[in-house]
């Protein structure tokens, strides 16, 4: 809802307050959405985003919109979205890294789809 959007706005803009090592981009996602071998939907998304190196850990925040377009639907006629991701990104030695990340995609009309994802990554 409207508390969940503006505590994730202001956790945003304390990303972009810290400048001393921050590197702030604009990134588009595209999910081609599909159920066994039927497409049934696109979700295109554009976000503002940060990152920020402190100590070994690197930070970072996005937020932005995007629509959701059932199969069929042109754009512009699909629902809106307002979309956040945030996480967190390090590297343990030559051949560890992990990153954990929070993915949100608040649809207008009806919910907020989310996720907390983790990956590892060993190389060998």
């Amino acid at each position: 809802g409207v508390t969940m959007k503006k505590s994730l706005f202001t956790i945003f803009l304390l990303f972009l307050s810290n400048t001393i090592l921050a590197e702030t981009y604009i990134m588009t996602k595209h999910e081609f959405k599909s159920k066994d071998s039927d497409y049934n939907s696109t979700v295109n998304q554009i976000r503002l985003g940060s990152t920020t190196k402190i100590s070994d850990y690197t930070f970072y925040g996005e937020v932005g919109g995007g629509e959701k377009l059932p199969n069929g639907k042109s754009l512009g006629t699909g629902t809106s979205l307002t979309s956040y991701e945030f996480g967190i990104k390090k590297k343990i030695g030559k051949n560890f890294k992990f990153k954990i990340k929070w993915e949100g995609k608040d649809y207008d009309d009806s919910y907020l789809d989310h996720k907390f994802e983790l990956k590892t990554y060993f190389t060998f």
